[in-house]
């Protein structure tokens, strides 16, 4: 990513959670990930081994897609246990697995990399976002 957007580590992460599209490449377990602004051919995904399955989300009240207020973030959860996130206009910019504990939910996206949010009330807070049901 530019300089500008990348002055020390928090800054690069803030950057590619909030403005994807600043990132030019994006390497993971030593492999691209993304590169020019694209998903790299056979990017890699989180690992299996010792990650219990998300379990069956069916009738949960939670399931569905959430938007914040600005309509930027888009976060679908389904009853499979995962997540696909539209950031910005660009789908499937992060995808992978989540669970639900109380009004706790927590991320492992198929990088690798893990994340958190909470549900308050009719919301869902997550990165500095909070977000509605759709």
């Amino acid at each position: 990513m530019p300089d500008e957007f990348a002055a020390d580590v928090a800054s690069a992460q803030a950057t590619l959670l909030t403005r994807p599209d600043q990132v030019r490449a994006l390497v993971a377990a030593g492999k691209p990930v993304l590169w020019a602004g694209t998903d790299a051919p056979d990017r890699p995904t989180a690992p299996e081994a010792g990650i219990p399955a998300a379990g069956d989300m069916t009738g949960s009240p939670r399931v569905g897609v959430w938007i914040d207020k600005n309509d930027f973030l888009h976060q679908e959860l389904t009853t499979d246990g995962r997540y696909d996130e539209t950031r910005g206009g660009r789908p499937h910019a992060y995808e992978g697995r989540y669970w639900i504990d109380g009004d706790r939910i927590d991320y492992l996206d198929d990088l690798g990399f893990w994340a958190f949010g909470e549900f308050q009330d009719e919301e869902l807070h997550h990165a500095g976002y909070a977000m509605r049901l759709g």
